[in-house]
């Protein structure tokens, strides 16, 4: 599964998830993925993360 789809299904499982708990499911990522990653975390919940 990529960074992308693994944000998506994570935040659609449980949408209260906490940055902290996010961070945690993106360490070990490669760069571009983690990008991906939060990119997709910003797409499905903006107001997660207001001010990025």
């Amino acid at each position: 599964m990529n960074a992308t789809l693994t944000a998506k299904a994570l935040l659609a499982d449980n949408p209260n998830l906490t940055v902290e708990e996010l961070a945690a499911h993106a360490a070990g990522l490669d760069t571009k993925s983690e990008d991906e990653f939060w990119a997709a975390v910003r797409e499905v919940n903006p107001t997660l993360c207001p001010d990025w």
